[in-house]
């Protein structure tokens, strides 16, 4: 097997990995990914955590905002330890969230996700959102 090839199947199953530890809800499955000291931003939300737990308390407090949520993988692109996945998210919102449509209202967007990988695990990750 050619390294670009193993680098390629190693993306693809962190990333379904990834992927589906989020959809499930599995947030101890989703924050085994992660390295200790894994710094988390996006900048469009005004999002920055540095450490595994304030990163999954993030997600978890989101998923209250989109109870429902799901990320469906479109691509791809492994460079190195380094891996960029563009998804769409759909929900709806419960709400809570300000920032978010009023309850019962759908949340749609995109988003590009950059990981950044040491050991295994995701040493950094930063979203870049799309619109709605």
């Amino acid at each position: 097997m050619s390294t670009t090839t193993h680098h390629r199947t190693d993306a693809q199953a962190i990333v379904e990995a990834w992927a589906s530890a989020y959809n499930d809800q599995d947030f101890d499955r989703f924050g085994t990914l992660y390295a200790d000291d894994v710094p988390y931003t996006c900048a469009a939300f005004g999002l920055a955590f540095t450490g595994r737990d304030a990163f999954v308390a993030h997600v978890k407090e989101y998923a209250g905002a989109v109870p429902d949520r799901k990320m469906t993988i479109q691509r791809i692109i492994a460079d190195g330890d380094a891996i960029a996945v563009e998804f769409a998210f759909a929900g709806t919102s419960s709400g809570v969230h300000p920032a978010l449509p009023p309850k019962g209202e759908p949340v749609r967007t995109t988003f590009c996700t950059v990981l950044t990988l040491r050991d295994g695990k995701i040493a950094s990750q930063t979203d870049y959102v799309g619109g709605q």
